[in-house]
């Protein structure tokens, strides 16, 4: 059993909850209703913003896109290069992006995993407290309350408020002020690379959850409850 009060780290989306292929999914449903012809496909989409996003450099800080107005924006111009490339540039139009950035904050979007709650409680009931740390909207805040997740939580830490993306160490260093004295950390999340190996480069642990690929890190996991069996909670 793990002893001692703690704080459990939890990556958002892939782990806590699941809405696959958004960012494409949002833009081709924008071009059927500009274009209902317009030939371009969900796979060729989520190519083209899989670059370019002002999450895509996690090398780089963005402070300065560290408002929602400003962060929205950035995304908009991606957006609107993208439907330039497809041959569709008229779509572009300012009501067009508003109403993909309302689909994206639409928490009814957003699946959460049948797991995610128990395991939020569970460590909370352990004398833990949760705290989100996200590659994520600067609204994170909103959705998570929309999902009536709230309420499980001691502190929510996304990239879009914060100007730096994980694996950067400075996301993860603006979650250290929730963190006491003394505490652990554990970290929960689906990418190895993004979520874990940073935190126990920093002298932290963490799991890696709903990866079905083995053997990529040293605590793996198939589900939120796992994990918290291998922390000890």
């Amino acid at each position: 059993m793990e002893t001692g009060r703690g704080v459990v780290w939890w990556d958002f989306d892939g782990t806590l909850v699941s809405r696959p292929m958004m960012w494409a999914e949002g833009a081709i449903t924008l071009l059927e209703r500009h274009a209902p012809d317009h030939g371009v496909s969900l796979e060729t989409m989520a190519d083209l913003v899989s670059a370019g996003m002002p999450w895509h450099r996690p090398d780089c800080a963005h402070p300065e896109l560290a408002t929602p107005a400003a962060w929205w924006d950035a995304v908009n111009r991606r957006y609107t290069e993208i439907f330039a490339a497809v041959g569709h540039p008229s779509a572009a139009t300012a009501p067009a992006l508003g109403a993909l950035r309302d689909d994206i904050l639409d928490s009814s979007r957003y699946v959460v995993f049948d797991d995610a709650i128990p395991a939020l409680e569970r460590a909370q009931a352990a004398g833990r407290r949760n705290v989100i740390v996200s590659n994520h909207i600067p609204e994170l805040a909103d959705l998570v309350q929309g999902l009536d997740l709230t309420r499980h939580f001691a502190a929510i830490v996304s990239s879009g408020v914060v100007g730096y993306e994980k694996p950067h160490r400075q996301l993860f260093e603006a979650a250290l002020p929730h963190v006491r004295p003394g505490e652990t950390v554990w970290m929960i999340g689906d990418n190895p690379d993004a979520d874990c190996r940073p935190v126990c480069a920093m002298g932290m642990k963490a799991v890696l959850v709903r990866d079905t690929r083995s053997g990529q890190f040293d605590f793996e996991a198939p589900g939120l409850m796992e994990a918290l069996d291998l922390i000890g909670l």
